[in-house]
């Protein structure tokens, strides 16, 4: 069995959340907390709902004594009284009586758990030095007893000698002739030099203490508590520098704001005294983490899955056609006439992954040029516009061109691609992505061409011209054209910002909507 052992958690929302992570990360089979769940921080109610929910079990700290009214409230100094009140103010009754059921001990397989010390736990006494351990050692048997209470991580050991001693903090296992005093600090209001959360690991299987620091958003802390509108904090360790008050180098026992009752008449009245954790039952638990990741990805794949079936994709293929290279001005497919969206664009091959969500079709412009128009509603989800497989000899350079342009609600990417079908050994080896070039952007017209030359490979001998998209909005395509190079100067890719046709004007007839 591993637990996790914290306290001090003092209604800091920001500080258990992330210690609650790091639990979940280091396979901790329960969690304990040591007291005093709430006072002083500024979300006792959200605190307390957190630990209803995931924390198995508790002892009953000063702080939730107090608020429950187990504890005199004259043993708190002024500003923490004025806490108390409005901490009560933000609780419900139900709250009360939760806090108000936690004992003062736990008892649990090889240690012993108290908010304070263990010779009298109703009267919530600090040990803050070696010595002030011996008490609870003799008022136990147990090897290993684990408080919190001042806030500071301490590890105080008693061997054969007899004389107790303060060790530096380190991970250890439970020697048998030793005995073992372990504070394992706060949560919610870490004191000393290290503002990080502290909260310990105990395995009962190795009989080892694992400590655990981890850093919480202080600032958001420290804002959530100036929205309170107290004035008076006594958890001024908490504040930036320049606003705590001056404490010199008074020691922690001069800073603490409760007084332990020098009678059993102010001790915790109306309590549990103590409480065997073999005896708390179980919370329901949680799906594992690793298990609910496998769980969504099927469902995800089976949303798909139906996805796919009621969305399927459309093709029009017309990879069969061969076209034999000529000397023309271009071996693409000639279309001159408008082509509705979903429908077979003569001599080309189209795809989309979703017919709901993505068109291609062709249009034309005022001066009956025409042009493709490809649509996409979802930037995960692909087209494809293909010209058929052309033969061509081997060794001879080809010009490719074409004017791109993205419309305002683009975003995705586009690109023009040339694959190769070439002999190789005897085999027809397809090479996809032979020619690559994706279109710039930021012309003032809008329009982007790529217009470069390329040479086919030895043993080249089918060509396609293909325009693939994975993109959300609409992008336009016009003046498309492979031919054999023509001159000695290869082109080079430009941006059309370039004088239009004779057949266009000076006005952009593009920024017409399609229909």
């Amino acid at each position: 069995m591993r637990y996790a052992l914290v306290s001090d958690i003092h209604a800091n929302i920001q500080a258990w959340k992330v210690v609650y992570e790091d639990i979940q990360s280091n396979t901790v089979d329960k969690i304990i907390c040591l007291g005093d769940v709430i006072g002083y921080g500024p979300n006792p109610a959200e605190v307390l709902k957190e630990v209803r929910a995931k924390v198995d079990a508790f002892v009953l700290g000063n702080h939730d004594a107090v608020v429950c009214d187990k504890l005199d409230v004259s043993l708190f100094n002024d500003d923490a009284r004025l806490l108390i009140e409005w901490t009560r103010k933000q609780l419900s009754k139900e709250d009360i009586e939760f806090v108000g059921a936690f004992p003062l001990t736990l008892i649990g397989d090889g240690f012993l758990c108290v908010h304070g010390e263990f010779a009298e736990p109703g009267n919530f006494d600090y040990v803050l030095e070696a010595n002030d351990a011996l008490p609870s050692w003799k008022a136990t048997e147990s090897n290993l007893l684990v408080v919190g209470h001042t806030h500071e991580p301490a590890l105080y050991v008693l061997g054969s000698s007899g004389i107790p001693r303060t060790v530096d903090l380190q991970d250890f296992a439970v020697d048998p002739g030793k005995r073992y005093f372990v504070n394992i600090g706060s949560v919610g209001q870490p004191r000393g030099s290290d503002n990080r959360a502290c909260y310990c690991i105990y395995d009962t299987e190795t009989k080892s203490i694992y400590w655990r620091h981890v850093a919480f958003d202080l600032e958001a802390y420290r804002k959530a508590l100036k929205a309170t509108g107290l004035t008076l904090d006594p958890s001024y360790y908490m504040l930036p520098e320049e606003t705590k008050p001056d404490t010199g180098t008074a020691p922690a026992k001069k800073r603490i704001v409760y007084t332990p009752p020098k009678s059993k008449d102010q001790a915790a009245r109306n309590v549990v005294a103590s409480q065997d954790l073999k005896n708390i039952p179980a919370r329901k638990k949680k799906i594992p983490l690793n298990l609910v990741s496998t769980l969504v990805v099927l469902v995800i794949l089976l949303v798909v899955f139906i996805w796919k079936r009621t969305h399927p994709a459309l093709d029009f293929n017309n990879a069969g056609q061969r076209v034999i290279a000529a000397s023309s001005k271009t071996l693409l497919p000639s279309v001159r006439e408008v082509v509705d969206a979903g429908q077979e664009i003569p001599g080309w091959t189209t795809h989309i992954d979703n017919r709901y969500h993505q068109r291609i079709g062709v249009n034309l412009d005022p001066f009956g040029q025409p042009f493709f128009y490809l649509t996409s509603k979802d930037e995960k989800e692909g087209l494809l516009l293909a010209s058929p497989w052309i033969a061509v000899q081997s060794n001879l350079s080809w010009d490719v061109d074409a004017s791109f342009q993205e419309k305002k609600d683009f975003k995705g990417t586009t690109t023009l691609a040339i694959s190769l079908i070439r002999d190789k050994n005897g085999k027809k080896v397809e090479i996809r992505d032979f020619f690559v070039r994706s279109p710039e952007a930021g012309t003032p017209t809008g329009w982007n061409r790529i217009r470069e030359r390329f040479t086919l490979p030895e043993t080249g001998g089918l060509i396609q011209f293909q325009v693939r998209g994975q993109f959300k909005g609409t992008l336009l395509i016009r003046q498309m054209t492979l031919a054999p190079a023509r001159g000695d100067a290869p082109p080079q890719s430009v941006k059309s910002s370039s004088e239009p046709p004779a057949s266009e004007t000076t006005n952009d007839p593009w920024k017409q909507k399609i229909k």
